[in-house]
This record gives C-alpha cells, sequence and structure tokens, in this order.
C-alpha cells in the first residue's frame, strides 16, 4: 500500500516537474538581460536579473490600453455566452417536447466540424455586415451559446431534482421564473467552470482578433505581444515579460477558483 502511494506521488511529482519547466524558463528569461537569454550552458537560475524588462514592455507599448481592450472583449463574452448557453441547457434538461433528444445530439454534432472550416465564411459573412476591425465578430457569436457549455450546463440542471421545479409551478412562477429563481442559484458551480473557460478562451484567443483587428488602437493583448516579434529579431527577454504579465490574470483566477471549477465538472458529469 505505501509502495503504491509512493509510486503514484511520484509519477504525480515527475509530471509536475515536466509541466513547470516551460513556466519556469518563460518566467527567467523574462528577467535575462537580452545577452543572457542563449547563454550556453542553459541559466535555469539567471546570474544577472534585470527587472527593468518588465517597465520597458510599458513603455514600448501601451499595453494598460490593450489590457482594456481585452477586458472588453471578455465582459461581453462573458455575459452573454454563459446567458445563452444557461438558457439552451435548460430547456434540453428540463423542458421535453417533440425532437428535444435529436435536436441535442445535432448540436453536439456541430463540436466535430473544425473551427478552421468556418474561417473564411465567417470572414465573408462579417465583412458584408461591415464589421471588420470591430469587436462585434468576437463579442455576438458568444449571444448564441457555445455546444460544449450547452452540454455542461444541461448535464448539471439534470442532476437537479424535479421537485424544485413542480414547487416553483404550484408558486405560480413560469419557465422562466424558474429558471431565475430557482435553477440558477442552485447552479452557481457550473456557472464558475463555464465562466472560467469562458474566460480563458477569450483572454488568449489570437486568431481571432488576428483575423478581425487591423488597427493598432484595438488590439488585443495577444496581438500586442506579437507585435514584440521584430521582422529579423525578437527579443526573447521583452516577449516573455509581456507572457508572464498576460499570464496573471488566468493564473489568479485557477488558484482563487479551482475548486470551483472541478466541482463543477465532476458534478456535471455524474447524470446524463
Amino acid at each position: 500500500m505505501r509502495l503504491s502511494r509512493l509510486l503514484t506521488y511520484s509519477t504525480v511529482f515527475a509530471g509536475a516537474i515536466l509541466i513547470c519547466i516551460p513556466l519556469w524558463w518563460m518566467v527567467t528569461t523574462s528577467i535575462k538581460p537580452s545577452a543572457n537569454v542563449f547563454t550556453f550552458p542553459p541559466e535555469l537560475i539567471p546570474s544577472k536579473v534585470r527587472w527593468q524588462n518588465y517597465s520597458d514592455i510599458f513603455l514600448l507599448l501601451p499595453f494598460v490600453h490593450y489590457f482594456k481592450n481585452t477586458m472588453v472583449i471578455v465582459l461581453f463574452t462573458l455575459v452573454g455566452g454563459t446567458l445563452s448557453s444557461a438558457i439552451v441547457g435548460y430547456g434540453f434538461a428540463k423542458l421535453r417536447f417533440p425532437g428535444s433528444s435529436v435536436l441535442f445530439m445535432v448540436m453536439l454534432s456541430t463540436m466535430m466540424i473544425p473551427y478552421h472550416t468556418l474561417i473564411i465564411p465567417h470572414f465573408i459573412l462579417f465583412k458584408n455586415f461591415g464589421w471588420l476591425n470591430t469587436y462585434l465578430p468576437l463579442i455576438v457569436p458568444a449571444f448564441f451559446g457555445s455546444p460544449f457549455y450547452v452540454f455542461l450546463f444541461r448535464q448539471f440542471f439534470k442532476s437537479i431534482s424535479k421537485e424544485y421545479n413542480d414547487a416553483a409551478r404550484i408558486d405560480g412562477c413560469g419557465y422562466f421564473g424558474t429558471f431565475l429563481r430557482v435553477i440558477v442559484p442552485m447552479s452557481m458551480p457550473v456557472f464558475g467552470v463555464v465562466a472560467i473557460y469562458t474566460f480563458n478562451g477569450v483572454w488568449n484567443d489570437f486568431l481571432g482578433p488576428l483575423i478581425y483587428i487591423n488597427s493598432e488602437s484595438k488590439r488585443t493583448i495577444q496581438l500586442a505581444i506579437n507585435a514584440l516579434k521584430g521582422l529579423h529579431t525578437v527579443e526573447w527577454h521583452l516577449l516573455m515579460a509581456a507572457s508572464v504579465c498576460a499570464l496573471i490574470p488566468s493564473v489568479l483566477i485557477f488558484f482563487f477558483l479551482q475548486r470551483r471549477m472541478i466541482q463543477g465538472i465532476v458534478v456535471s458529469g455524474i447524470k446524463g
């Protein structure tokens, strides 16, 4: 028993080290002088520390402005995507209507369509709408829900006893009132999971803003990081410093909300 536990802990520890090596390399490179980035043998612990790298990136580019741009997209996508997916998931979980199972399977099947095959049709569509170089192509689609998030909400809502719905109906609540007053307060774990996933997905999105955003003033944080790469050279120490700054919000959210995230995933997958 002790040997089995020792092997398990050793495996987990070894895996954690392998996962943390790229993160460690990024952080240490972000505080190295430019001349020490590619020294051989590599310096796992910098011999010279240059904290000025972090101030330099804010002098080179208006990173605070890019953070604000990204947060605008994140907030609208977070609200629209979470609410729309929750409403659709509630309909599939608690409302019975002809063809609901077929519609649900059709919706899930759309997850098998590669995103890259839809880039050109989406671009043409948004161009005809006159939405290029705006945040609308990045925000509006979220208000139509996400199949994966709908699936998570449906699984969680199905685990809630039908008696709550019946009690709400007896008290005079309609379907929407039951959803807002009964289901939503009981479903905070799954709302937390979807919010975390949405935040990380939008915050780290590079391809979407690259396609639809043209002006420098509307850049997101990921486009700003890419702008640090020159035509012939790359200032890796500055690029890594900017990457560390962009990583901080995701890390903070994970550490403070990881328990709710795991709880929501586990409960969502128990019953179907």
